[in-house]
């Protein structure tokens, strides 16, 4: 499952023009997904311009600007200045407004790959999202190619995992049956000083992976609304966060309780 995701996502990302989202809470990630992809895209042959506030990293080869507001440079004066230069690739921190996104989409339309992140709930959250921003719907849907929903959960601590099994209620809060843990090998640590006592040790993301194919692209240019689009996602095999967390947390490396705290 999560394989197939990162195919996906690596065949979406080495397109030469469009619109690819990152969407989750502050702290879920993004900017860690995003660095990966422009790190994997990163050759001497290919110009590559990061708009962002701030900038967390300093990446080889890649031209970064840090958004100042107190200035006047903001995510729109930004890619207006940058696509003069152009760029293959542009990754702009946040869409935060109709001119950012305006912008972004123009530039898809003209030949340049965008990144971007969204604050929402879900992968096809960000759809209506834009659309309430202002963005045309036969615009949204010609530049958008995939939108990923992530969060972050807690690893169970390798050196103390033991067998455990799961509480009822929990079960019944995530409206699953105690036979669907039948043979499922659950772990929870039981605290050790690697861990400081918490039993767990790291965390690990888990994704929603939403690829804008046809039948998507038509509901979107419809302006049909987020819980339509999903239905239709899911039905052509998307993985939900909730379904990606559980695989995780059934191969042991996260607990039922931070699938509940995360994604329930």
């Amino acid at each position: 499952m999560e394989q197939d995701m990162q195919a996906l996502f690596r065949k979406d990302i080495v397109k030469p023009n469009g619109i690819i989202l990152v969407t989750g809470p502050t702290g879920s990630g993004k900017t860690t997904t995003l660095y990966s992809a422009l790190t994997y895209l990163n050759k001497l042959d290919t110009k590559i311009i990061t708009l962002e506030d701030p900038v967390e990293y300093e990446l080889p080869v890649i031209n970064q600007a840090q958004i100042n507001t107190a200035k006047g440079f903001t995510f729109a004066k930004g890619l207006r200045a940058i696509l003069r230069q152009d760029p293959d690739i542009m990754l702009v921190g946040e869409i935060r407004d109709v001119e950012t996104a305006q912008m972004a989409i123009r530039s898809a339309l003209t030949g340049h790959l965008v990144f971007s992140t969204l604050h929402t709930n879900s992968a096809a959250g960000a759809i209506p999202r834009l659309l309430d921003m202002g963005v045309e719907p036969f615009l949204l849907s010609a530049t958008l190619v995939s939108i990923i929903a992530q969060r972050l959960v807690r690893q169970v601590c390798e050196n103390c995992s033991e067998p455990c099994e799961p509480e009822a209620d929990d079960l019944q809060v995530m409206e699953m049956a105690p036979e669907d843990m039948a043979g499922v090998p659950i772990l929870k640590g039981k605290g050790c000083s690697l861990c400081r006592n918490s039993g767990y040790r790291g965390r690990l993301a888990v994704f929603e992976y939403l690829h804008v194919d046809k039948e998507i692209r038509d509901l979107i240019a419809e302006g049909k609304n987020a819980s339509v689009i999903e239905d239709a996602a899911r039905a052509g095999g998307q993985v939900g966060l909730r379904d990606d967390a559980l695989t995780k947390m059934k191969t042991g490396r996260t607990t039922l309780e931070e699938v509940m705290r995360v994604v329930s």
